[in-house]
This record gives C-alpha cells, structure tokens and sequence, in this order.
C-alpha cells in the first residue's frame, strides 16, 4: 500500500482531486491535508504531523510549493513528489501578494475568487468553465480566513531553487500547457534540477489539470508511481 497525500491549491478542498482519487491505482491510499499556515513552515509542520511515517506528496499551486517544502524538510519521509503548477521561486511582485491579502482582511473574498477563477482555466478547453465554477465553489466552503493565511505564506515565499538538487526521490512534475499562473518553463526547470525529475505537460489545460483532466491527470501520475516503483504495476 502506498499512502498518497494530496495538499489542494490556495482557496481549494478536496473537491481539487475528486475527480482522480477513484481512477488512481487499487493498492494507492489517499488523503487530503488543506494546509493553511500563515508561512510555509507552518504548512510544513501541518502536513508533517497528519501525514503517515511514510509517504508520496502532491501538491497543486499553493499545495505544490508546500509539497516541495515538504520534501525538502522531511526526506527521510517523503518517498516520491508531485508538483502542479507551482513555482520554486520567490514572488514576482510580494506588493502584489500583499495586497491580495489587504483585499481579503478587507471582505473582498468573493471578488479575488472571480478573478482568480477567470485565470485559472483555459477557458476554451472542454472543461474550462467547469473548472472555474468549481475553484470559485471550493473557495467559498474555505472562507476568507483560510484564503487569507495562505495569501500571506505565498506572500511570504522565498527562493527554493538552491536546494531543488536535494530533492533525492522520484519527482513528477505535471503541468497544464495554458497555465497563466506558472509557465510550463517552470515545472521543466525544476524536473532539469532534480535527481530524479519527470516533466509531463497536458495539452489544451490550464492551472488545474485534476479539474480539467482528471482522466489524463490520473493516469501521468499512476504511469510515474508504476515506473518508479512507488506503486506495484497491476
């Protein structure tokens, strides 16, 4: 049996991996850990104390940033990494980051949602829309007090990509080819620094490919579990 945690985007549940948590292989064992500390090595800790002595982690976005913190902080217990559409670096504009936290002390929870969803799908693939109206779902059963620490910490961020050759296990790196929150030359980037990095990129996608593809998605991850023996081939 292989344990999988899954740490959902910024303003998402586990709605974000519905769709692929049933198309996973047999012997995987899922869970979800919504991490929502106001800097990522608070999320670190979070996921640390509820996750299982060993483990795979996967991470979208937000997730994926404390995904890769994680794997950095604990990698006698992080066997194998999955990353989507996170980046490893620092902020391009922390002002920016700021102020999107300002807006949701200031109640403006609804309205970022609405932005962000418009951005986070590609809207003219089959599943766009339905992605956005889940993102937007997703944030308003989280509430802006959780949206709001996790604007900090992403507010926060600094630069991991010193350390990314430290990453010693397994690592897939998924990435939608629409992505307008992190470009594709992000996750090739970070696979190029690993040991043991794999980069695959999912056409006509954007930020969320387990909302848009969950098919596809599911099925990049059970193909690099199999290869790298994180999950026995059935």
């Amino acid at each position: 049996m292989t344990d999988l945690v899954m740490i959902p985007a910024f303003g998402c549940d586990a709605g974000l991996y519905a769709g692929i948590v049933p198309l996973l292989p047999p012997d995987v064992m899922s869970s979800v850990i919504v991490a929502d500390g106001e800097t990522f090595a608070q999320c670190v800790e979070q996921v640390l104390v509820r996750a299982p002595s060993s483990f795979v982690i996967l991470g979208t976005s937000f997730g994926g940033r404390v995904a890769l913190e994680t794997a950095l902080a604990a990698p006698d217990r992080v066997k194998g990494l999955v990353v989507i559409g996170a980046s490893a670096g620092p902020p391009a504009d922390p002002k920016a980051g700021w102020r999107r936290s300002e807006r949701l002390r200031a109640g403006e929870a609804s309205q970022i949602a609405a932005e962000m969803g418009a951005m986070i799908s590609h809207l003219d693939g089959p599943n766009g829309p339905a992605a956005r109206h889940a993102f937007i779902a997703m944030c308003e059963r989280l509430g802006p007090g959780v949206m709001t620490r996790q604007s900090d910490a992403l507010a926060r961020r600094q630069d991991l990509g010193p350390w990314l050759g430290d990453i010693a296990c397994p690592a897939l790196m998924l990435w939608g080819e629409h992505d307008k929150f992190s470009p594709a030359a992000d996750g090739q980037q970070m696979a190029a620094a690993m040991l043991h990095g794999r980069y695959v990129e999912l056409k006509d996608c954007g930020h969320f490919p387990s909302l848009e593809y969950p098919a596809e998605t599911a099925a990049a991850i059970s193909r690099w579990m199999e290869d790298t023996g994180l999950a026995p081939t059935a």
